[in-house]
């Protein structure tokens, strides 16, 4: 029976190099290495790895993605730019329209009078184009005796609210009338607010009041 006791000076016979019977030795500890492998689990020259095939299809899907994503926030940017030149759009013809309607008004004399009413009513919608249609040939007659003569022009324009279908514009005008009375003229200022609506593709003048 081998004795198993160690310590100073004695020999564990059960690990000992020389008493270990050849018998033991796992073969396969002492076997050369698999053709086609390298020692240490490493791929051999020229091989791809396991997951190869996986890794590239990752790769794959994550470029797709990617593309996908820059499409998208390409077309957003251009919604985003032509939501943007819409409203800047709707903001100048909204204050044009207002300003022209003003500027007819302030101006509006015996000579220019019926001219000034039509182009105010071809940019009107009611209550403003009714009303005006009903005064205008009051307001030609009223000229015409008067002799009234007007100069005057648009000193401020500023948008109040806008969106899709309505808009509030304010404008500030002076003007100088003459007329029988007062033939050297007199000056006056206005602030006019003015309500639109947008209709059949264009901004119309629908009301005009006295801003205080």
């Amino acid at each position: 029976m081998a004795d198993r006791r160690t310590g100073p000076g004695m020999t564990d016979t059960a690990t000992d190099p020389d008493t270990t019977d050849p018998d033991t030795t796992d073969p396969a500890s002492s076997d050369p290495a698999p053709t086609g492998t390298v020692p240490g689990g490493a791929e051999p020259d020229g091989a791809a790895p396991a997951d190869a095939p996986r890794r590239r299809g990752r790769l794959a899907v994550t470029a797709v993605a990617l593309l996908v994503v820059a499409a998208a926030a390409a077309v957003l940017s251009v919604l985003a730019w032509r939501g943007t030149a819409g409203t800047v759009a709707d903001r100048d013809e909204a204050t044009a329209v207002a300003s022209q309607v003003v500027r007819e008004f302030i101006g509006i004399d015996a000579d220019n009078a019926r001219g000034s009413v039509d182009t105010m009513l071809a940019v009107a919608t009611d209550p403003f184009r009714t009303e005006l249609g009903r005064f205008s040939e009051v307001f030609g007659a009223i000229l015409a005796q008067g002799k009234v003569e007007a100069e005057g022009g648009i000193d401020a324009v500023g948008i109040e609210h806008i969106d899709a279908d309505t808009a509030t514009v304010l404008v500030s005008a002076s003007t100088t009338v003459r007329n029988t009375e007062v033939p050297d003229g007199a000056p006056r200022d206005f602030r006019l607010l003015l309500g639109l609506r947008h209709e059949d593709g264009a901004w119309k003048v629908s009301t005009v009041e006295v801003a205080p």
